[in-house]
């Protein structure tokens, strides 16, 4: 069973199926939902992981999973325009993704200031900026890769049921009754795939491992010149200005053919966030829509028109901002897939496939452990 189908409990119910398994699904939302974290129209999507470079085998693997989807679904859902990084020579960032591309073997670009202000001159960044640019990366559109996992999985006899609200989990190593608002269900694994509501089923870890939803929010734009951003023209993109616009990162995903949801660029901010109930319905505060304007015309005055359109998201954090993905100790019935911090909707196939090893065999052959729980016991001891 997978409890929540959002972006990865969607992609643990197609790794299911895949491999024989009839798998029953629970969502407490009905389909095309704005509540969570999988819906937004794009997700950047690179390799020269700055975040850590042993991200990275796992998304060589997931980059040849949304491969595989489309082939077999039709439905593309990621789209290599390239991504570009830019800031400072102090930059971390860059250094991190630098060091990532190296070890791994990512084809990258680095890109002096003066060849940055040629290719791309839609940006107005400040001297002495570089770029690293990704060639073979891009963004992911998590409405498509939801729809497709979930398509694939209902083909090969899986079941969907929704809106169906999980209250509660009782499980031990040989098997779990999940406590729902329309009866009991008995599995003998369980997956959850909660988000931001992963810490209410799963108790036990808000002492140990707590995951917190934030509220994050994205802005989209309109063009000045189409062309200019369009991904024809322009990368997705992130710059960071080491602390000039806040404690974080600005990135944007530009217009693309057969776009969907809102029109425009999209910009978002990847920082610290407020904690929130997940609960709350939340408006996009105008004071946050005009700090992106403002923002936004320090690095694209000429391109970028007024904002058109603002809705939020949820990040769930986990404590080093690292995924979670385990079985519970002394219950491992239950596979927890939480905590993607804001950076995992890309990372979909892959961790379908862990949190499927784990709940069928107990294990993984991907190379997924530092995700796991005992890592953070390692840091209680010392």
């Amino acid at each position: 069973m997978v409890v929540g189908l959002g972006g990865m409990g969607a992609a643990v119910l197609e790794a299911l199926a895949r491999r024989g398994v009839r798998p029953l699904g629970l969502d407490r939302f009905r389909t095309g939902h704005l509540s969570g974290s999988s819906h937004g129209g794009s997700r950047v999507a690179r390799q020269a992981y700055f975040e850590h470079p042993d991200y990275v085998p796992l998304l060589k693997w997931a980059f040849e999973g949304w491969d595989r989807l489309e082939a077999e679904t039709g439905i593309r859902c990621l789209h290599r325009i390239g991504v570009l990084l830019a800031g400072g020579v102090d930059s971390m960032l860059l250094k991190a993704s630098l060091a990532s591309a190296r070890e791994h073997g990512i084809p990258i670009e680095s890109i002096d200031s003066s060849e940055l202000r040629r290719r791309f001159p839609q940006f107005r960044l400040p001297d002495g900026m570089f770029g690293v640019f990704e060639p073979g990366a891009g963004f992911v559109r998590p409405e498509a890769g939801i729809d497709a996992n979930l398509e694939f999985a209902v083909n090969r006899g899986a079941e969907i049921r929704r809106p169906v609200e999980v209250l509660g989990i009782d499980a031990d190593d040989d098997g779990a009754v999940i406590r729902t608002d329309q009866g009991d269900i008995r599995a003998e694994r369980v997956v959850v795939t909660a988000g931001a509501w992963t810490s209410r089923l799963l108790r036990e870890l808000d002492s140990s491992v707590p995951l917190i939803p934030q509220r994050k929010e994205m802005v989209w734009f309109a063009n000045r010149g189409q062309a200019a951003c369009s991904s024809a023209g322009m990368p997705a993109w992130l710059v960071d200005d080491q602390g000039a616009c806040g404690d974080g990162v600005y990135y944007g995903v530009p217009t693309w053919a057969g776009q969907t949801g809102h029109r425009g660029m999209k910009v978002g901010f990847h920082g610290p966030g407020v904690p929130v109930d997940p609960d709350l319905k939340h408006v996009v505060p105008q004071e946050i829509v005009d700090r992106f304007s403002r923002d936004m015309k320090r690095y694209l005055p000429e391109v970028l028109g007024e904002p058109i359109a603002a809705q939020s998201c949820l990040y769930t954090m986990s404590p080093d901002e690292h995924f979670v993905i385990d079985r519970l100790p002394g219950r491992a019935a239950v596979v927890v897939a939480a905590g993607f911090s804001g950076h995992g909707y890309k990372f979909a196939p892959v961790v379908g496939e862990i949190a499927a090893d784990l709940a069928m065999e107990g294990r993984s052959s991907l190379p997924a452990g530092f995700l796991g729980l005992s890592r953070f016991e390692a840091e209680g001891e010392s």
